[in-house]
């Protein structure tokens, strides 16, 4: 693909994810203010939303201004965008939607410019399907049902009935740790103060987002991670995997564990 047309592709998916995210936040304001909400919770969920959209934003002036763009899709499935050298990991407010938002971005961008028919299927809307996560069963005698994603998650069941389900539960909690990684390093990047063994998920959702606790002073990011939610999520590994995808670092995590 020529340097103008990776541009043209860059610009479109980062105007894709600023739409996103503002719709995200005008919709979750709307509907916070139709039940009333105080005008301090509304303060503080907007404040959790905005060092996502003030990235974005920054990520978008630095495009027109980069000698190199690049776009890649990772091992995980996790696209990325590579500007001057810099990673952008591709997350959406709602990992449900992704396979459809990029879908209609690449179909954009053949709007704009030829490209193999095929495109599609092959570039985009497979390779970033949250069921793809590469991952397998370790099964043992002595050991509960185990499934590894490719990326080091690990969930543990009890028994080996519904393998098919449990294998599904975990693929989702991985989709949702990526969406969670890139919330997260928006948010520092952003200047806010990540304490990583304090990481947590509150109870309920405000305007359909889940509030993740970042410190001990209780500040918070908001996200979409319904695996997450609900699943007995050992946070302490979870924590100990984020802070390492964050930094650019790879490690294993158990985050859930069988149960009795």
């Amino acid at each position: 693909m020529p340097p103008e047309a990776r541009l043209d592709l860059a610009a479109i998916i980062l105007d894709g994810l600023v739409a996103a995210y503002e719709s995200e936040l005008d919709q979750a304001i709307a509907e916070e203010q139709g039940r009333g909400t105080s005008r301090r919770d509304l303060t503080r969920w907007y404040q959790a939303m905005a060092p996502i959209l003030d990235e974005l934003r920054a990520w978008q002036a630095a495009l027109y201004v980069a000698e190199r763009v690049e776009l890649r899709i990772d091992r995980h499935s996790q696209m990325m965008l590579m500007i001057d050298d810099r990673p952008l990991w591709i997350a959406w407010p709602r990992p449900s939607a992704r396979s459809r938002l990029e879908r209609e971005l690449a179909t954009e961008f053949c709007r704009r410019r030829e490209c193999p028919g095929d495109i599609l299927e092959d570039s985009t809307a497979r390779a970033v399907e949250p069921s793809a996560a590469p991952g397998a069963w370790t099964l043992s005698q002595f050991q509960p049902p185990t499934w590894v994603s490719a990326n080091g998650v690990s969930c543990e069941f009890p028994d080996y009935t519904r393998l098919g389900e449990n294998e599904r539960i975990c693929r989702d909690i991985v989709a949702d740790l990526h969406s969670l990684a890139a919330a997260l390093r928006a948010a520092g990047h952003g200047g806010g103060h990540i304490e990583w063994s304090q990481l947590g998920l509150r109870a309920g959702t405000v305007g359909g987002q889940h509030q993740v606790t970042v410190n001990r002073d209780g500040d918070y990011i908001a996200v979409y991670v319904p695996a997450l939610a609900a699943q007995a999520i050992d946070w302490r590994e979870v924590g100990r995997w984020l802070r390492a995808r964050v930094e650019g670092q790879t490690a294993t995590a158990t985050v859930l564990r069988a149960t009795p």
